[in-house]
């Protein structure tokens, strides 16, 4: 299982890392927190992430 750093997300997304740090204080997108301030997000959440918001916005249209 492949793990991202919050910045790489961030990057994959395109999206500011506070964006990213918003998303998983919000449940959003799965992350596991690892220390104080080491956050490490599987593939898998980053997948099911970006399915469930291209469903949410097809739903929109």
């Amino acid at each position: 299982m492949d793990m991202y750093t919050v910045a790489e997300v961030s990057k994959k997304l395109r999206v500011r890392k506070s964006f990213v740090y918003e998303l998983i204080y919000t449940k959003r997108l799965r992350a596991l927190k690892l220390s104080e301030r080491r956050i490490r997000i599987p593939s898998s959440a980053l997948e099911d992430f970006i399915r469930n918001f291209s469903e949410e916005e097809k739903g929109k249209l």
